[in-house]
């Protein structure tokens, strides 16, 4: 489809503009009007005069038809212009110039309506943004190259007006062969269905203003409609004013082609990059606060133009970063437009679009002219008006995005703030499919840093809504924010209310999110869940999708190091992995499968954060990496810390990921032969009998017990006893000390329980089948490692040794 549309509208347009310096060459006017001012209009009055019928044509058949019937079109009227040209008739070869025009008004519903009939909501920002790309891609790329065709096939003949024509019949020749192709490409195009059902009558020619109205009224589409209008009055503007320029610069001789073509040129680039990065940003989701962002750039650029000599080298870099920006600002109004388009009259309301896009080229074209004969009545020469006009264009800019901002305060921070933001974190998602494209969902991640919910925005291919405790919003910077995201406030003295207001944005068809731990894990662990959530979700009745963020702990928004904030940054660009789980029917809401699915999503967003391919002997060195990682994960094992380990002890042979930890986080693992120092040791069997043989008593030693005996109590006060757990080589739980308070009214949480082999690591899933629990994840190679039978598993996933 993308290399039908490209192929069509590079043949529409090189034609049109071979036309172009033809008339210029053969000095042809009509009226007093040049034939770059007639050919303004004559692009835009097709759009006018026919947009009704086109979105009628779009919606009544099958798009891809509607396609195939313009390529045949195309066809013919080159022919047509080819004779025209043969016969030296320019009235006649401007009729074909219309004709092409025509095509195209009916091409263009067809074209951006069948978007979503193909790809869907979820790629249609990717899908729209390439379709814009390549189809400017191809109209620039068909103007240049016509200029600079015609330009040196009329030196080649001589130069004078009598050959000019010959020198426009060749490319036109192969223009007509070039559509065949487009005609076979179209047949290509799957056949969706036909949408509209309204029959062909006399007055559709003239319901111009009923599909209007059609499209005003709906508020947010009509906003949207008229930025877009803005962007092609823009287009318009700047395309007649740089082929202004170029005939000032030339005086309209020879040269006037390749300069207008080298202009063309800068713009072609522009646009391609400018669509080219839309697609990459909308690839996931549609996102209208890059339009502002166009915006802001295009104003900026325009006004430094209007201020330097059009002929400096630097003028065509800026124009191409002024093409570049435009783009950006108006691929996501595109997509956002046809994502919100009723089915059944897509196709009207993009031709009324058009219609509005078309009027406002005119109005475009209008203002250039204007704006000229101002200049020249005030007795200034032409190049004081080309600085005018796009003095004009900047300002004008600058208020329509200024009004754009005002409309999407939210969208535009909250891009802003995802811009800077990945700057220092490398975030990727995994499982998005998840999440239902439309209607309501909770989303129940779980909660390490300050900066979850950035991470869960950048990460969701649709807006989140999150639920905040009306105690944090004291300060009226926190609930200005708030009220700009649209966040869900809730009272824990009002518990009815709370669970309405958060079941009713979901039934609202909003994704909604709530941090079931209730507070920031101090441990890096998953916290016990707190009850509320299943009640929203069975008063929604929407289901509930588990969330993991891997890879937050250790930011200097995580308590790491036991402490917030005030901690120089271990890296930048840090690596986060967010999971979204398996679905959760509202019925089966219960804090328990809902730890189950979160686990789960902790296994998922690990195997994705681990940059390690899997075809390694064994793959043995990525689940050591992946081990490695999990214990990195949790605030036990100090990264960059020291460590010590007893000589001799076999333990490091045994768990080949506490070594690739201590390899990967430089974290030195220090031989000594007795359990004298303070500080972390590391051991198991040999250990603990050395230390409970020890006659020192060091002040502040924590010793992480891998032993047989690790459940069981280790009898010397002056050590902090933290038992852990070890299978098959891999580590699966850490006790760790319990972790300090912020702040005085802090909830205590425990990293240690008495009797437990520690807290499972985040990054493994639990399994149970007849009684037995087993664990899976990357560290596991994806095979299952059964726990010893009895074993259990708590609601703060504490692990227990039987009779526990």
């Amino acid at each position: 489809m993308i290399v039908q549309q490209t192929q069509n509208a590079f043949n529409d347009k090189a034609a049109q503009f071979t036309l172009i310096p033809l008339g210029g060459a053969i000095g042809f006017t009509l009226g007093g009007a040049r034939v770059e001012d007639i050919a303004a209009l004559l692009i835009s009055l097709p759009f006018i005069l026919f947009s009704p019928l086109a979105g009628w044509l779009s919606d009544r058949f099958s798009k891809r038809d509607v396609m195939l019937g313009a390529a045949v079109a195309q066809l013919g009227i080159l022919v047509a212009l080819c004779l025209a040209v043969r016969l030296e008739n320019m009235p006649l070869a401007l009729g074909g110039f219309f004709a092409l025009a025509v095509q195209s008004a009916f091409f263009s519903p067809a074209k951006m309506g069948i978007n979503k009939e193909l790809v869907g909501s979820r790629h249609l920002g990717f899908a729209t943004g390439i379709q814009q790309m390549m189809a400017m891609l191809a109209m620039l790329s068909g103007q240049i190259a016509a200029g600079l065709v015609f330009d040196r096939q009329w030196e080649k003949l001589g130069g004078s007006p009598e050959v000019a024509w010959r020198a426009a019949y060749l490319p036109l020749l192969v223009l007509t062969a070039l559509s065949i192709p487009a005609i076979v490409l179209a047949w290509l195009v799957p056949r969706v269905p036909a949408q509209g059902r309204e029959k062909l009558h006399a007055t559709l020619l003239f319901e111009h203003f009923r599909h209007l109205r059609d499209l005003w009224s709906d508020a947010p589409l009509r906003r949207a409609s008229f930025a877009v209008a803005y962007f092609w009055g823009f287009a318009a503007f700047i395309n007649l004013w740089s082929l202004k320029v170029a005939a000032e610069l030339t005086g309209g001789h020879a040269g006037f082609g390749t300069l207008s073509s080298y202009y063309m040129a800068a713009a072609s680039l522009g646009m391609i990059g400018g669509f080219a990065l839309a697609a990459f940003l909308l690839r996931r989701r549609i996102e209208l606060g890059w339009v502002p962002v166009g915006g802001v750039a295009m104003t900026g650029l325009a006004l430094v133009l209007a201020a330097i000599d059009p002929a400096r080298p630097v003028f065509l870099y800026l124009l191409g970063l002024l093409a570049f920006s435009s783009a950006l600002f108006l691929a996501p109004l595109n997509a956002w437009m046809q994502d919100r388009y009723p089915a059944a009259k897509r196709g009207e309301l993009q031709a009324a679009v058009n219609l509005q896009d078309c009027l406002a080229g005119i109005f475009g074209f209008v203002l250039l002219i204007g704006l000229a004969a101002l200049v020249k009545a005030a007795g200034f020469g032409p190049r004081v008006a080309l600085h005018l006009q796009i003095g004009t264009i900047g300002v004008t800019s600058g208020l329509i995005t200024w009004f754009i901002i005002r409309l999407l305060p939210s969208d535009f921070v909250r891009v802003i703030g995802l811009m800077l933001l990945r700057l220092f974190y490398r975030i990727r998602s995994s499982g998005t499919h998840h999440l239902p494209e439309k209607g309501g969902a909770l989303l129940l991640p779980n909660h390490i840093t300050w900066g979850d919910a950035f991470f869960l925005t950048a990460a969701s291919p649709r807006p989140i809504r999150f639920i905040m405790e009306e105690g944090f919003m004291g300060t009226r910077a926190i609930r200005v924010f708030c009220q700009l995201f649209d966040t869900v406030p809730i009272s824990s003295a009002k518990p009815r209310e709370a669970l309405r207001a958060a079941s009713d944005a979901l039934k609202r068809g909003d994704l909604v999110c709530i941090f079931p731990e209730g507070q920031l894990t101090r441990t890096g662990t998953l916290q016990e869940l707190k009850r509320g959530f299943e009640l929203i979700a069975r008063q929604a009745g929407c289901p509930m999708v588990p969330v993991w963020t891997d890879g937050a702990w250790g930011s200097i928004l995580s308590f790491e190091r036991n402490r917030f904030f005030k901690k120089w940054p271990r890296r930048l660009r840090y690596g986060i992995s967010v999971a979204f789980g398996e679905p959760i029917a509202p019925k089966e809401a219960d804090p328990e499968r809902v730890r189950i699915g979160m686990l789960e999503a902790s296994a998922i967003a690990l195997d994705a954060r681990v940059a390690m391919p899997r075809t390694d002997p064994g793959a043995t060195r990525r689940t050591q990496r992946a081990n490695a990682m999990q214990i990195a994960q949790v605030n036990a094992l100090p990264r960059g810390g020291k460590v010590s380990v007893l000589a001799g002890d076999p333990l490091l042979d045994r768990l080949p990921g506490l070594v690739e930890f201590s390899r990967f986080y430089r974290t030195p693992l220090i031989k000594a032969d007795q359990p004298g120092a303070e500080g972390i040791w590391l051991g198991g069997d040999a250990l603990r009998e050395a230390i409970e043989n020890s006659t020192t008593e060091p002040t502040g030693a924590i010793f992480y017990d891998f032993s047989a005996r690790a459940a069981v109590p280790l009898d010397r006060p002056s050590w902090t006893h933290c038992p852990c757990l070890a299978l098959n080589g891999v580590v699966i739980a850490l006790s760790m000390p319990d972790p300090p308070r912020p702040l005085p009214g802090s909830k205590p949480q425990r990293g240690g329980k008495e009797g437990s082999l520690g807290i499972l690591l985040p990054g493994f899933a639990i399994h149970e089948k007849d009684g037995i629990i087993s664990v899976t994840g990357p560290a596991t190679g994806g095979q299952p490692i059964a726990l010893p039978p009895g074993h259990c598993i708590d609601g703060e996933s504490f692990l227990f040794p039987p009779g526990r």
